[in-house]
């Protein structure tokens, strides 16, 4: 579905709301998650942004970018008003509950999350919204320049060196070796 936009105008609003849920959800909701640490508000949050995406659907303008960046400029938007309004600090409660792992291997992943999460929080609200952006939500450089406003070599460069920060202060945590 790349692009919605390609929707006939009588298209049904269940049809227009499924397509885009189908497309999106997992990756607004990693998006989401990669940027607040908190998977209730996560679900909270993309359904917030759904809402907004289904209200002002009909002003999306495909001569001005994908659709997929305006949905994102959404996300974007909706997150960072969460954390004006509640001014929230930013806490890691990973919750996880699955059968087929042992107690111990579940204890093992949920603190290296909330490790790689903390780390990942270190980083400025810039460097997080590119992480989020390309391994939460799978966009390519090209996609998150155009949304961001950056050269897609500068989102490059500052994926990078995001990268290598949270190498570096994962290897003095003592969490990976080299």
């Amino acid at each position: 579905m790349n692009d919605v936009s390609s929707l006939p105008m009588g298209t049904d609003q269940y049809d227009v709301f499924s397509r885009i849920y189908n497309e999106y959800y997992i990756k607004l909701y990693k998006y989401t998650l990669f940027r607040v640490a908190d998977q209730y508000v996560a679900e909270d949050l993309v359904s917030e942004i759904f809402v907004k995406v289904l209200d002002k659907y009909n002003t999306y303008n495909p001569t001005k970018g994908k659709f997929s960046t305006w949905v994102f400029a959404i996300a974007n938007n909706t997150i960072i008003n969460y954390y004006k309004k509640f001014n929230r600090n930013k806490v890691v409660d990973w919750e996880q509950v699955d059968s087929q792992y042992r107690l111990e291997d579940l204890i093992i992943e949920q603190e290296l999350k909330e490790i790689l999460l903390k780390a990942i929080l270190g980083l400025d609200e810039r460097q997080r919204s590119i992480i989020a952006l390309k391994f939460g939500a799978n966009m390519k450089n090209r996609e998150i320049a155009q949304m961001l406003n950056l050269t897609e070599s500068n989102v490059g460069t500052i994926l990078y060196r995001s990268l290598k920060h949270l190498r570096d202060n994962l290897k003095k945590q003592g969490v990976i070796f080299e």
